[in-house]
């Protein structure tokens, strides 16, 4: 019986041995990192949807549309100040025909930022105020130097053109310019005498008043009261010092680069021959034919100046 029992007792000993030989192997020996599989996971793949615009959402959702005022530059708000215009809110014809005619807003506030030759260097700020009441308009235009510029050069130039506004748009009776330097003021009146068809000038001269006759400020918003349906058209301008006869073209629709985003604008300019300075002039498509971009060009070809917009702000009340 003893004898039976030896074999089994025998090996279950070498069993424990052996388990507590490997046990020990692995405790004692240096530690060897395996390779890792790397997962191969599917690429990542998105397509982007188009968010519906304003125009289809209200179409959706009727309960959503209202009313909107006829021709506003904004939309109705209870506070009387301005309200700064954005593509969301601009609420007037935003097709690109050139055609129509765009009425004014009551009160409108343009900001253009002055550049130095085509270049991004800018020089200045140019706000232009309009403001219409009982029939008739101011608009005023103050220039201030800014930045690196106003180290070197303080000038300050303001503009102010009044007058009767109707439907053939603005008739200016009277334009100053009042240029303030370092060196002292300058200024210079024109009035538009239309009882008997006179310019006269502050500084002695007249000439005869054509009857579609502008100022060198209110031009570039009567612009938008021309139909645009030809290659070129006359308007006949005065700087305040004398009148000359423009021949404007129109150009083409293109887009502009502006602090506030790429616009789409009709592009204008004087005619003009070889060797002789000239104007160029975009109104915004979207902006009822606002002025939005404006350079003058020298004798050589060389932009001297840009204006570019860089804020609108307008209300209809």
């Amino acid at each position: 019986m003893i004898a039976a029992f030896r074999t089994p007792t025998r090996r279950i000993g070498l069993a424990i041995a052996l388990s507590v030989l490997i046990h020990a192997a692995i405790l004692w020996l240096p530690y060897i990192q395996l390779p890792q599989a790397k997962v191969q996971l599917p690429p990542l793949s998105v397509r982007l949807e188009p968010l519906p615009k304003p125009v289809e959402l209200i179409a959706e959702k009727p309960e959503l549309a209202k009313p909107e005022p006829a021709n506003p530059l904004t939309k109705p708000d209870d506070s009387a100040s301005a309200k700064p215009v954005t593509k969301a809110m601009v609420a007037m014809n935003r097709t690109e025909e050139t055609t129509a005619i765009r009425p004014f807003p009551k009160h409108l506030q343009l900001t253009f930022a002055v550049y130095k030759g085509a270049d991004d260097f800018r020089t200045g700020e140019i706000h232009h105020q309009l403001d219409i009441h009982g029939g008739r308009y101011t608009l005023k235009s103050v220039r201030q130097t800014a930045g690196l510029a106003s180290l070197r050069n303080s000038d300050r130039l303001i503009q102010t053109s009044h007058g009767k506004i109707g439907e053939h748009g603005l008739q200016p009776d009277t334009f100053e310019e009042e240029k303030i330097t370092r060196g002292g003021t300058q200024s210079l009146q024109a009035t538009f005498d239309r009882a008997v068809q006179k310019l006269r000038f502050s500084h002695g001269g007249e000439t005869a008043l054509p009857a579609d006759a502008q100022d060198i400020l209110s031009f570039m918003y009567q612009l938008s009261q021309f139909p645009m349906n030809g290659e070129f058209f006359p308007l006949p301008i005065s700087d305040g010092a004398q009148l000359q006869q423009y021949q404007i073209e129109v150009g083409a629709k293109e887009d502009i680069a502006t602090p506030m985003g790429k616009l789409r604008a009709l592009h204008l300019r004087k005619m003009h021959t070889q060797g002789e300075a000239y104007f160029e002039i975009w109104l915004g498509l979207e902006y009822r034919l606002l002025p939005v971009k404006f350079s003058q060009v020298d004798s050589s070809g060389k932009v001297t100046e840009e204006f570019v917009i860089s804020g609108i702000r307008a209300a209809d009340d």
